[in-house]
């Protein structure tokens, strides 16, 4: 009976020790996979890293290139600059004209009244051409006030043919020349149609109040 009972914990001695072989494996087969997946997320990130470090320092240094730096810049500054100026095409020109005093005189026209400085004429003065007029006042909401309200100018006498515009841009006119060149087009193929321009579109102005349609 005593032989039997030794046997018994001889074979469960021996079984203790096969299950902590196996578990003792299996932390060491868990550790190398775990150093395998460890090294190849490294590599993988470190060769990531360096491509997008690469392309981050490319890109970087092409943007701060000194010329690229002064043109963006200027073309802030500019757009700042022309964003209170307004144009006045269609203003008879004439000898020791007071260009200030005719632009006080518009402005009346529109029911504005607004601080206009720096006013002259803009371009090259040539025989027979009446050259656009540029003045400045103090805010682009100024501006958009005087915009907004140049469409009585049709129906004032002397200055049917008077238009005012912003300060653009050489690439802001390209642009909107191209709208008005459309705006032309579609209201001469459909008289009966009102069309105008709206945010960069030529729309169509629909019977209800305020309502639009792409064209």
């Amino acid at each position: 009976m005593g032989k039997l009972k030794d046997e018994k914990i001889t074979d469960l001695a021996k079984i203790n020790d096969l299950q902590n072989e196996v578990i003792r494996m299996k932390d060491e087969q868990l550790s190398k996979v775990r150093n395998v997946v460890k090294d190849t997320v490294k590599d993988t990130v470190t060769s990531e890293l360096k491509s997008y470090s690469s392309v981050v320092r490319e890109s970087c240094s092409a943007a701060l290139e000194p010329k690229r730096i002064v043109s963006a810049v200027k073309k802030v500054a500019e757009g700042e600059d022309r964003s209170r100026n307004v144009i006045v095409f269609g203003m008879l020109e004439e000898e020791e004209e007071n260009v200030a005093s005719k632009v006080d005189i518009l402005m009346d026209k529109v029911n504005e009244k607004p601080h206009a400085t720096d006013c002259s004429r803009i371009g090259q003065k040539k025989p027979g051409v009446h050259r656009p007029i540029r003045f400045k006042v103090t805010s682009s909401d100024t501006v958009y006030q005087i915009l907004r309200k140049a469409k009585v100018l049709k129906d004032v006498e002397g200055f049917q043919r008077v238009f005012i515009s912003p300060d653009r841009s050489v690439e802001e006119r390209v642009s909107r020349q191209k709208l008005v060149t459309k705006l032309k087009s579609k209201r001469a193929a459909e008289p009966n149609k009102q069309f105008i321009i709206r945010k960069g579109e030529v729309v169509l102005l629909s019977e209800k109040k305020g309502c639009v349609e792409n064209v």
